[in-house]
This record gives structure tokens, C-alpha cells and sequence, in this order.
């Protein structure tokens, strides 16, 4: 594992000194974290459905309607009520 040289170790013990840049660092790593998620957290598709007492999981396998009751053969619209 790669040390820090003596100046940079000082310059990142100034920088966790300073409470508002170093907590300012540790907000964005977490945003940035979370948008590396993002598809997860906001897509047209349910993380996971429950029918009929069974679980459906739509991200990992596609579903097609007639699973879910009704009359097609094709993809489930799962923002159609």
C-alpha cells in the first residue's frame, strides 16, 4: 500500500481540520454512491411485485402480462392500472 509523502500528509490533516470541506467530501461521495444507483432507484420498472402470493422480481426477468392476469402475450405494463 502507497504512504503519503510528509507534505501530503500534511495537507490532508489541514483539509479534515477544516469541518465544512471535509464533511462537504464525505456528502458528495455519498450522492455520488447513491447516482451510481440511480437505474435501481428510479425506473419504469418495480423492484418487486406480489401477485396472487407469489413474488415477481421484474428487474431480473422480463414478465409478460398474461403472468399477471391479463389478456397479452407482450411485456407487462406495470404503470397501467
Amino acid at each position: 500500500m502507497s504512504r503519503l509523502s510528509p507534505v501530503n500528509q500534511a495537507r490532508w490533516a489541514r483539509f479534515r481540520h477544516n469541518r465544512r470541506g471535509y464533511w462537504s467530501l464525505w456528502i458528495f461521495l455519498v450522492l455520488f454512491g447513491l447516482s451510481l444507483c440511480s437505474e435501481l432507484i428510479a425506473n419504469d420498472k418495480p423492484l418487486l411485485v406480489r401477485y396472487d402470493g407469489s413474488w415477481y422480481f421484474p428487474l431480473l426477468k422480463n414478465y409478460s402480462e398474461s403472468d399477471f392476469g391479463g389478456p397479452l402475450a407482450s411485456q407487462a405494463d406495470y404503470q397501467d392500472p
